[in-house]
């Protein structure tokens, strides 16, 4: 009787512990482990980041092969931009655009960064180009020709803007009413990622503060109304898929889907924007045991409760241990 009290007090004390530690820091969690994971195995669960001998970000793959990944070099060459006052962070920056600059494919009217690896799960075959890393590149040349004040650079960085427009083809997918869907992963029929969808259109806005090319702020309106159009397709009861391909987001895609809402609200106000941002928020803070029943995915659950489970045997051992000396214990006895 005493061992099955103690099972059940402990079970319950590590479910309560694991659960407020799910709560609040699950995507940390999840992101060391991943981290983890591929540090003494070579293989992490989806990708992690590591830096070459130059210092170059290069990303692991479930597969283990390391690959240069555009899309990460463009996106940290842009954060050393905001902080390049700081002469290691400009250097820095530099050291990116200059990598960046010695892998596009260039014509006279457009520039790609090109992906040299195969993307199975998208159907990607090398070399292939996304809509998302077009975006975030045209920033990062954008912010190289206004350091050096090159209009070669500059017109890199035009060209690339213009590999989103419908009539380069292969990037952005045109809907009912002249709306635009910019495409992470392009297809005949698009996959329709929402992240990568508003990180984009967030790209554009930015192109067009920093430039005023009236050709981002025109893409940006017909993606704009091409979101509101498709966002209603991307809840489900309360959370948000990934794609609508029926990929549910993790939690690590939902919360940065509720954040990259937030920020577009922030440069055009709309609605339905904050109905979903409100939606997808209160959900994302009921309880997480709850969350795995409404929005069950195995692997979530699985990540849940191996962390648990380990808990509960450990103190379940130690309360076990601690009892038993205590009988053994002449002067308890």
């Amino acid at each position: 009787m005493l061992h099955k009290r103690t099972a059940i007090i402990t079970a319950l004390i590590s479910l309560l512990f694991i659960s407020l530690i799910w709560q609040f820091a699950e995507v940390d969690f999840t992101l060391f482990a991943e981290r983890m994971t591929a540090k003494l195995t070579g293989r992490p669960f989806n990708q992690v980041q590591v830096l070459d001998e130059k210092g170059i970000p290069v990303q692991i793959y479930r597969d283990g092969i390391k690959q240069y990944n555009p899309l990460f070099i463009a996106k940290e060459a842009q954060s050393e931009f905001a902080w390049r006052k700081l002469e290691e962070h400009n250097q820095r920056f530099i050291l990116l655009t200059d990598w960046l600059l010695g892998n596009l494919e260039v014509t006279d009217s457009t520039t790609y960064a090109p992906y040299t690896f195969d993307y199975p799960k998208y159907r990607q075959s090398a070399p292939w180009h996304s809509a998302l890393t077009q975006s975030v590149l045209m920033n990062a040349l954008a912010q190289r020709a206004g350091v050096d004040r090159n209009l070669d650079t500059y017109k890199l960085a035009s060209n690339a803007l213009r590999t989103l427009t419908p009539e380069a083809g292969g990037l952005s997918y045109v809907l009912p009413d002249s709306a635009l869907w910019f495409m992470e992963y392009p297809a005949e029929t698009p996959f329709y990622s929402l992240s990568g969808m508003i990180s984009t259109l967030i790209e554009l806005h930015k192109y067009h503060e920093l430039t005023s090319d009236d050709l981002a702020l025109s893409l940006f309106d017909r993606g704009y109304k091409g979101l509101l159009m498709k966002l209603p397709e991307f809840d489900y009861h309360g959370y948000s898929f990934y794609n609508l391909k029926g990929v549910k987001a993790g939690r690590v895609y939902h919360q940065r889907h509720i954040k990259r809402l937030a920020m577009l609200n922030e440069i055009r106000p709309n609605p339905l924007l904050m109905k979903y941002h409100d939606r997808w928020q209160t959900a994302d803070n009921r309880p997480v045991i709850w969350q795995m029943i409404l929005n069950p995915r195995p692997k979530r659950i699985l990540g849940f409760l191996i962390p648990w489970l380990a808990l509960w045997a450990f103190s379940y051992y130690l309360l076990a241990v601690k009892h038993k000396t205590e009988q053994s214990d002449p002067e308890h006895s």
